[in-house]
């Protein structure tokens, strides 16, 4: 599912999980970034009901301790992050997953590389199970992360990655699109905001700029700084990640004085401890994974190769008089040092106040003029290092937002955040909203804080995913990311479904650096992220030069510019590029790739799902108070009820507060899922129903059930029985079969609505042989009208699985045929070649290198067997699936029978 950002993938997905949970198909995985575990944990509690587990180190060893040998065998549905999912990789191959879903799933769009070892390692362990993958940017810088992504889900889907370079790493014409298209369509859905703009509204975003002038201290260490990083030969940065490390440096500068103060110490210590060994320094000094919380992303998508690394290892030792340059290097970061914490004051902050002060009034402006009376002032600042996180705490705690402050990043360790935490176990003791796992809890504990007591959360990019804040619209960019993708999923933590007023966008900008305003000239107008509807996404952000590789380019062009001449050159240059690429590569790579392949999906949405969730609840509300009657003290209004003692010992399930939906605080949210539900239900169902005499009471409905209006004022007779079907997949349906006392019949689907109204319970009855016979001959046919849609669903299937393995066979033929010609090319070659020497010697040499090119192109045809041989196995694979699921056993168990009447 890649839906544009804020459409509700993850909604999305909780109905898929809420539907195999209903078909009791509850081996359920989903792996997610860390930060988002509590996220889904609650959305799924409180939207769909579901019982999940948050798995990690701790949750994982506890249940060991135990006696659980395998955590994963749990009865809730698994959540566990994608470090903890590569860590546990043998744990989760064994798990016969029903579905595994993978959030914010372009993570994994490398996993062609094999140096992606996350990647690789959590596609190789789901392997074997159905998945659901979700993200908004499917496609960043190549064609091949899509490629990724699909072996991910089907590795049939396309050749391997040598052909698919073969056949769609070129410039693609509009056939070579149509095709790729094509081959997607099955296994890829994207919708728009812009296709849902008629049934959702959307509000729009305002920019506005905060501008600033360093002082001049500050002006000198940026040009030192920035100076020594263009160096040609640095030291103190690691060969093999220099130009990511160049990248986050730069960063950190731009933030503050005082993250890049550490760092620089940091990196003359590493320089020190190297020289001393002999050694090149061979990694990054421990101050930057503390403060930058990006950093393992980021590794992952600039991922500089293994050349580097061969050349770092080729080059360990040093020599002596390398040693004495370490040396001096050292002691030229540590002035650096001197200076940076000289500098107690800087420019950026001390303009912060009047930032916020100037986003408040528009953003109050926005929610005056959308009607509101009780104003709220909330901002999200986003910073790229946690050392300005605090600084900025520092600032805002002299003024009027004293104690209206709070932090989130990828630790939450201050004092008040703990603080926050233990407030919120109180809060929620004895209740399900306590997960177990302590960093979950916490940051759920601090989102509920800003929403309720704050109005300013200053975050680090562990808050730019996932997490959700309608209720904030303000977001400002004290530090403004050079990737446009990173910039959208920030603004998109406020800006998305939900929100209810125009959400305003405030960005700092140094006024004195010609570099930055051109880069900011860029974001605002080339992807047009900070104004209009939409933002960048549905104009730019799917382009295929996007995302990390304009973010290198930038990197590159501060690196090599050092005049204002030069900077305008090069930027110039880039904006000409980007014109042509936003021109014609978006059109290309999303519209005819991505873009509206299922238009119809937006009209299916349209179900009025609110109408089938309130049914559901009625039902669940109405039969939690027949069984807990002895028991329970209800309140209809606010659909809560207050469990006296639990009738149940042998669960675990505590007296006290529950209320059903949402809406729940401090109660418990009463749910399918919960032991309380599952008890009242299983009891439901064991009760044995004798015939009775049912009269239905259809007043008041109104049009929704303007179906049973032919048979108003009337009588009949109906069977209701649970049909099993036990295949590949066991499926159970509740069917029932009704008449009236003519025995005319009433079409299933209508009779089914007799029991989403009102009733008297009458007394015993017992329906004539002849209706009996005619109910259960009506759910005769409909269950052979119902093999016969399988059956033809069941065609479908194979035709389309056979088409896939065709072209999958294809995809390799012609890839391998390609090289072989190749060969044979080079065969003749060396042929020649061969002959025309006159020296023994080089006559042999050519004679090896034609034997050697022959001996590739045997291994070439050999393969070109081998897939073939792979293509009937698979073939073989699907056929006897195929054949399974037509075996079948079919059996009707009667629940109950009853003789009716609708006024």
């Amino acid at each position: 599912l890649a839906d544009e950002v804020g459409l509700g993938k993850t909604i999305e997905a909780g109905i898929i999980l809420a539907q195999k949970w209903a078909e009791r198909k509850r081996k359920l995985l989903i792996i997610l970034p860390a930060n988002l575990r509590k996220q889904w944990s609650e959305e799924l509690a409180e939207k769909f009901y579901l019982p999940s587990v948050l798995l990690e180190q701790r949750t994982f060893n506890e249940a060991i301790k135990k006696g659980n040998l395998n955590p994963f065998e749990t009865s809730g549905i698994v959540i566990c992050s994608y470090q903890f999912a590569r860590a546990k990789a043998p744990y989760i191959k064994k798990g016969n997953w029903d579905l595994v879903v993978i959030d914010e799933a372009h993570r994994l769009r490398n996993v062609y590389k094999p140096t992606n070892k996350i990647a690789n390692a959590i596609k190789e362990a789901v392997a074997e199970f159905p998945k659901l993958l979700l993200t908004a940017t499917p496609l960043q810088n190549s064609l091949l992360e899509l490629f990724g992504l699909v072996s991910i889900i089907d590795d049939y889907t396309f050749g391997d990655l040598h052909s698919f370079k073969a056949q769609f790493s070129r410039k693609l014409d509009k056939k070579d699109f149509t095709l790729l298209r094509e081959r997607l369509s099955p296994i890829c859905k994207r919708t728009l905001r812009r296709q849902v703009l008629e049934y959702v509204k959307y509000t729009n975003r305002h920019a506005l700029v905060q501008e600033f002038i360093p002082s001049e201290d500050e002006q000198k260490l940026y040009n030192l700084v920035s100076e020594y990083l263009q160096r040609p030969t640095l030291f103190a940065l690691p060969n093999r990640n220099r130009q990511l490390m160049t990248l986050i440096l730069r960063k950190l500068l731009a933030s503050s004085t005082f993250a890049i103060s550490n760092t620089l110490e940091g990196l003359a210590v590493k320089l020190d401890e190297a020289a001393k060994a002999a050694q090149l320094v061979g990694d990054i000094p421990e101050q930057i994974p503390e403060d930058v919380d990006e950093l393992d992303e980021l590794t992952d998508e600039w991922d500089e190769g293994e050349e580097s690394e061969k050349g770092d290892k080729q080059t360990n030792v040093i020599t002596e008089e390398q040693k004495a340059e370490m040396k001096q290097e050292a002691e030229t970061l540590r002035q650096f040092h001197c200076l940076a914490k000289s500098i107690t004051q800087n420019s950026k902050g001390k303009v912060l106040l009047t930032a916020l002060r100037n986003g408040f009034d528009a953003a109050t402006k926005a929610q005056s003029e959308a009607g509101e009376t009780r104003l709220q002032q909330k901002a999200i600042i986003f910073t790229e290092s946690r050392r300005t996180q605090d600084y900025l705490f520092q600032i805002l705690e002299k003024t009027e937002f004293k104690g209206k402050t709070v932090l989130f990043n990828g630790t939450n360790t201050d004092p008040l955040s703990k603080k926050i935490h233990q407030e919120w176990l109180e809060k929620y003791k004895l209740t399900d909203r306590i997960t177990g796992s302590p960093s979950a809890d916490k940051r759920a504990a601090i989102v509920e804080h800003f929403r309720d007591n704050a109005s300013i959360m200053i975050a680090t990019e562990a808050a730019a995913e996932g997490i959700n804040l309608q209720f904030c619209n303000l977001v400002v960019n004290y530090d403004l990311p050079w990737n446009p993708q990173r910039i959208e999923q920030r603004i998109g933590r406020c800006h998305r479904y939900g929100q209810r007023y125009d959400v305003v966008v405030v960005n700092f900008l140094n006024r004195m650096n010609e570099a930055d305003l051109r880069v900011y000239q860029l974001l605002e107008v080339k992807f047009k992220l900070f104004d209009g509807v939409f933002g960048a996404s549905d104009e730019v952000l799917g382009s295929i030069e996007s995302g990390v590789d304009f973010e290198k380019r930038i990197a590159e062009i501060y690196q090599k510019c050092r005049t204002e001449d030069q900077i305008k050159v090069e930027f110039d240059q880039l904006q000409r590029d980007l014109d042509q690429e936003i021109g014609q590569r978006t059109n290309e790579a999303k519209d005819q790739l991505l873009s509206n392949f299922d238009q119809e999906v937006v009209e299916r949405v349209r179900v009025k799902s609110q109408e089938t969730m309130d049914r559901f609840q009625r039902w669940l509300w109405n039969l939690a108070k027949h069984e807990l009657a002895l028991v329970a003290e209800f309140d209809d209004k606010n659909l809560a009820f207050k469990l006296k003692r639990n009738p149940f010992a042998e669960e675990p399930i505590h007296p006290g507060p529950y209320r059903l939906g949402k809406e729940a605080t401090t109660e418990n949210i009463y749910r399918p899922g919960h032991p309380l539900a599952q008890r009242i239900i299983q009891n439901a169902k064991d009760k044995q129903l004798p015939s009775r005499i049912i009269s239905f009471d259809i007043s008041g409905s109104g049009n929704r059930f303007a179906a049973l209006s032919p048979w108003i004022g009337k009588k009949g007779w109906l069977l209701v029985v649970k049909h099993t079907t036990e295949s590949v997949d066991s499926t159970d349906e509740i069917m029932v079969a009704a008449c009236d006392e003519k025995g005319v019949c009433i079409p299933l689907d209508v009779a089914e609505k007799l029991f989403e109204l009102g009733a008297e319970l009458g007394g015993d009855t017992a329906i004539p042989d002849e209706r009996l016979s005619s109910l259960k001959e009506m759910i005769g046919k409909e269950v052979q009208k119902r093999i016969k849609n399988s059956s033809n669903r069941n065609t479908q299937l194979l035709s389309d699985e056979m088409d896939k393995l065709d072209r999958w066979a294809e995809d390799k033929k012609i890839a391998l045929e390609n090289e072989i010609k190749q060969l044979d090319l080079s065969i003749r070659e060396a042929r020649r070649l061969g002959r025309s020497e006159l020296n023994l010697e080089s006559k042999l040499m050519r004679q090896r290198e034609r034997q050697t090119l022959e001996g590739q192109r045997h291994n070439k045809r050999k393969n070109l067997f081998d897939a073939q041989d792979e293509v009937e196995q698979r073939r073989d694979a699907i056929l006897s699936s195929i054949e399974q699921s037509l075996k079948q056993e079919r059996h009707e168990i009667p629940l109950f029978s009853a003789a009716w009447s609708l006024f």
